[in-house]
């Protein structure tokens, strides 16, 4: 899998073209392992680029489309947070609407030894 790293975290280079309900979501993102997870709503909104649109991010290779975040709407159960990468703005959605995921995890660095 392509990777990119952008502030200190690393981000799946593609989405793989599927769209997913958000409990579809997070067992994909569960699946990959090597902690791989969905990002929270602020690291979604963190690659928006409010400079352009269609798509309105920082990563190449991103739909003008929603995106899944890991992070659920405080006053509903049903609901989560997701961006929409078209203009870059953020949503709470159902959670049984179908969305892409981009992946995320944290750098992995090896130790060296001095």
């Amino acid at each position: 899998m392509k990777t990119i790293i952008i502030d200190g975290l690393e981000w799946q280079a593609e989405d793989d073209g599927i769209q997913r309900t958000w409990d579809e979501a997070v067992e994909y993102a569960n699946g990959l392992g090597n902690g791989w997870r969905l990002p929270t709503i602020g690291e979604l909104f963190s690659i928006i680029d409010f400079e352009r649109y269609d798509p309105a991010c920082k990563i190449k290779n991103l739909r003008s489309s929603f995106y899944w975040s890991s992070t659920p709407y405080a006053t509903s159960s049903s609901y989560a947070w997701a961006v929409n990468f078209s203009r870059g703005r953020v949503f709470n959605i159902s959670k049984d609407y179908h969305d892409y995921v981009r992946c995320v995890r944290e750098v992995i660095r090896k130790n060296e030894n001095i």
